[in-house]
């Protein structure tokens, strides 16, 4: 599929508006379905608020180890170095991923945990970007970007949902045969349009792609440093399952938020987001393949 995704781009049947239009119906209306689905029918319990808190110390960890190590990088994209190196972008690609290696069935782990990736993206990295684009963002603007994300409140009603026990109330209701085949309608076709729309994002040019090798390489350094932390934290907590395990090191592996390229303006910060993207996209299909493998 993602292949096709970058055969599709360079014989122009998918152009720059279509991948957009792609990833938007993604974001607004399948992923807010699956993510609700699988926080409703969720097992909740002191072991979720602990991977909770683990995501905000993934986040703010990589976000604040990100500044020191701005010195070693071009003064031109020294700004964006603490930004890309926290959040991971689970929705628009590391949940489809999950799914196919743990089942959408698992996926609640991590929907639970990834949501406070958007929000950091939605803040933090949101007035970052800004301010170095000479913009200076209203709380209200802030607000906004987060209570009218689709995502954001499908996760809130799923929560919500689950605390009712409305996953159960519909499994065991006369209409959870239609509930399953409604929800499967908007699901089915997900893995496949975000790894299209991945693979038609994809750059290979070497120029581009030079400028984000140092720091494609600094980030898995820090977040290996950092999965060791969280998976030895959980290990001596809540305890270490191999669906758990599975879904962390896959989004671990995950790039940064797609934010990143979003939000860039500069000409500098267009080509250094697109390589960063582009190499840790490549990068996670490698660990996707031996987790498959070893997972067989």
């Amino acid at each position: 599929m993602i292949a096709l995704g970058k055969i599709l781009r360079s014989k122009k049947i998918l152009t720059d508006g279509g991948i957009a239009d792609i990833k938007n119906l993604c974001v607004t209306v399948l992923l807010p379905v699956m993510a609700f689905d699988a926080l409703i029918h969720g097992k909740y319990s002191r072991d979720s608020i602990i991977l909770i808190l683990l995501e905000f110390f993934m986040l703010f960890s990589a976000w604040a180890i990100g500044f020191p190590l701005k010195r070693f990088f071009d003064k031109s994209i020294r700004d964006y170095v603490p930004y890309a190196m926290g959040t991971y972008e689970g929705g628009l690609f590391g949940w489809a991923l999950i799914s196919i290696l743990v089942g959408a069935q698992n996926l609640y782990y991590i929907v639970s945990m990834d949501i406070f990736s958007g929000v950091f993206g939605f803040t933090v990295m949101y007035v970052g970007y800004k301010m170095i684009n000479g913009e200076s963002p209203s709380k209200k603007e802030i607000a906004l970007s987060i209570v009218k994300n689709p995502l954001i409140i499908a996760v809130v009603l799923g929560f919500g949902g689950a605390a009712l026990g409305l996953g159960k109330t519909i499994d065991g209701s006369k209409y959870a045969e239609l509930y399953s085949k409604i929800i499967s309608m908007f699901t089915a076709p997900l893995t496949s349009l975000i790894l299209i729309s991945i693979g038609a994002g994809l750059v290979f040019d070497r120029a581009v792609l030079s400028r984000g090798i140092k720091f494609t390489l600094v980030r898995y350094a820090v977040q290996l440093v950092i999965a060791a932390i969280v998976l030895a934290t959980i290990k001596l907590t809540i305890g270490l399952n191999e669906i758990l395990l599975v879904t962390l090191l896959m989004y671990f592996s995950c790039p940064p938020s797609f934010l990143i390229s979003i939000y860039s303006k500069k000409k500098e910060a267009v080509e250094f987001s697109s390589a960063v993207i582009s190499l840790e996209i490549i990068v996670a299909l490698i660990v996707f393949s031996l987790l498959l493998v070893a997972s067989a």
